[in-house]
């Protein structure tokens, strides 16, 4: 399992990625290409739900409430 440090350090590399415009990323013991930006900001989606799993935070809720004159 990846610790919350790695997890934090990937989120960070999946960001500048997504932000450069690069879609391959090469790693000390291996490389990896994503075919499209939406495959990075899914990598990103899932480094942040295991963030968020791995620290026990989880995303703030809020109740809407709506109003109607009838």
């Amino acid at each position: 399992m990846i610790n919350l440090t790695e997890l934090l350090a990937l989120r960070d590399s999946l960001e500048r990625l997504l932000l450069s415009g690069v879609r391959r990323v090469q790693m000390p013991d291996r490389a990896t290409e994503f075919n499209s930006v939406d495959e990075i900001r899914k990598a990103l989606a899932d480094a942040n739900a295991a963030i968020e799993g791995a620290s026990g935070t989880t995303p703030p809720s809020f109740t809407l409430a709506t109003h109607s004159r009838e």
